[in-house]
């Protein structure tokens, strides 16, 4: 996949875009309190500028352990479909649709996000991410399976703030 880790600068630029779909091979659905739980490997993130419907953005997140045993959220960054290879593509409706298990959300531009995680001496490590939507809040946590919660209220025990983008 030709893609670039995606720096703070691109990780602001989804500020405003819709959150069109969470794209996975397959996951586990179960309800936590008023909201949803979703269990599944390397979820896509499917987003889609509000007037600029020929650039959709893939961040592929995936994770990796750190010497210390800490789980890393690892984001990389594509507008092309087809180097998504997890998925199988069906051809004929005008442009390729991937097939996969998905979660369509409502109301889905991005207001804000919030990115957790830690610092040692020299590097800042991703953990989780909340990407804030006009009714709920999607929160994605990195680790073998990732962790993937929809509510309508801010998450709690999250690692440390690294920074925030949006209003």
């Amino acid at each position: 996949m030709e893609s670039a880790r995606v720096k703070k600068a691109s990780l602001q630029s989804i500020i405003g875009m819709d959150l069109k779909t969470i794209l996975v091979k397959q996951l586990t659905v179960y309800q936590k309190g008023e909201g949803w739980g979703y269990l599944c490997s390397e979820p896509v993130l499917h987003f889609q500028h509000l007037t600029d419907f020929g650039q959709p953005l893939y961040w592929v997140l995936s994770w990796a352990e750190t010497e210390e045993g800490d789980d890393q959220l690892l984001i990389d960054e594509t507008h092309d479909a087809d180097s998504l290879s997890q998925f199988q593509k069906v051809e004929g409706f005008g442009e390729s649709a991937i097939v996969s298990s998905s979660n369509h959300l409502e109301n889905s531009c991005v207001q804000r996000m919030f990115v957790h995680g830690y610092k040692d001496e020299a590097k800042e490590f991703l953990t989780s991410i909340v990407i804030e939507l006009e009714n709920v809040y999607v929160t994605l946590t990195s680790g073998p399976v990732f962790r993937v919660h929809v509510t309508n209220t801010f998450p709690e025990n999250m690692d440390r703030e690294l920074f925030r983008a949006g209003e």
